[in-house]
Parts: structure tokens; sequence; C-alpha cells
């Protein structure tokens, strides 16, 4: 069994998408402990969006059961056109290697209209993707017709050249009643 972490460090001033929260980390300390104290988004790194996020549902990441965010996982890219069997996909772009570049958050490849919509008819539960968002630069289309079916989104995932086409996926957020959660992802492969 190999375990594969697909998730980005939260770290002080880490890059955050456009407009978000800068992200803070102070650590205070006296002789007996040592106490960290973060500022930061919820849309911060490698993080889970609900459908609350674009007002289409009151369902906030606390109300999504633990079932909904493990499965089987399947690789695909913006130009599958199959969809195989499984409970959660994942979008490998590559764009995940221009993270800590200026241009990482300018000109990403979203998932296209009718790759979203098989995966709609294919009642995944969840897409992730290593890109900033499952939408291109300034469109919220995609969003929309996920969330709206109740099908979670996770942005900002790394490592997928890691992984086989199929392996067990893990999502792990915060159970915070908020329309996004950083989380721990993660990656099981035989």
């Amino acid at each position: 069994m190999k375990i594969i972490d697909l998730t980005r460090r939260i770290e002080d001033s880490m890059p955050v998408f456009p407009g978000d929260s800068p992200v803070r980390i102070r650590t205070l300390e006296d002789e007996n402990y040592v106490n960290s104290a973060m500022e930061a988004g919820m849309h911060t790194g490698t993080h889970i969006d609900a459908p609350a996020h674009v007002h289409c549902d009151d369902e906030t990441v606390d109300r999504i059961g633990l079932e909904r965010l493990t499965g089987q996982g399947f690789l695909i890219s913006p130009e599958t056109d199959k969809i195989p069997d499984g409970d959660i996909a994942v979008l490998r772009t590559g764009w995940d290697s221009k993270w800590g570049l200026e241009e990482y958050f300018k000109d990403y490849r979203g998932i296209p209209l009718g790759l979203a919509e098989k995966l709609v008819d294919h009642g995944v539960k969840g897409v992730c993707t290593d890109g900033p968002s499952v939408d291109m630069p300034g469109e919220t289309a995609i969003h929309r017709l996920l969330l709206e079916r109740g099908i979670w989104i996770v942005e900002n995932i790394k490592n997928t050249d890691l992984i086989p086409e199929r392996f067990r996926i893990f999502v792990v957020p915060l159970n915070v009643m908020a329309e996004a959660s950083p989380v721990r992802v993660f990656a099981v492969t035989d």
C-alpha cells in the first residue's frame, strides 16, 4: 500500500487566489507552551467548495457526509471523452507545476463544459483539480453546474503525476459550518 499526499502545505504568506485573504501564521510561546494562530480564508491552498459556495443550496462543509468524501478515484484530463466508473474524479492538467509562480492564477485550464456534464451524468460525488479552479479564469458555470447537483469541488491539489489511473481517495475537511474549508487529501494505491 502506498499513500500519496495531494495537499498543499498551509504556510505564512503562501499564494492565494487574487482577492482572497492573505495567510498569516504567528507563533506565540512561553516557557511552557508553543501556541500558533492562523488567519486565512477558507479557500486557502487545497480546499473544498460546498454547494453553499454559489448560493445554490445551504449545504455547508459540515453537512457533507463523510461517506461522500471518500471513494474510488479516477484520473481525467481536460481532453477526456470517456468517463470510467468511480466516485471521485481527479483532473490532471499539470498546472500544479506552476504553484508559487505568478502565472499560476492566470490562464489556467478548467474543466470543459461537455466533460463536466459527463461527470454529472455519471453521478460522481466530487471533483478535484490540480489547478486553482474548475472554471476558466473569470467564469463560474462549472462551479454552478457541479455544486447545484451536490457535487463538491476540491481545488489546488498536487502530485497528480504520482497517482495511477485508479486509486482510493480521502478528502478530510474541517467540520466547519462554512461554504469552504482547507482539506487534507490523499490517495491510497496498491
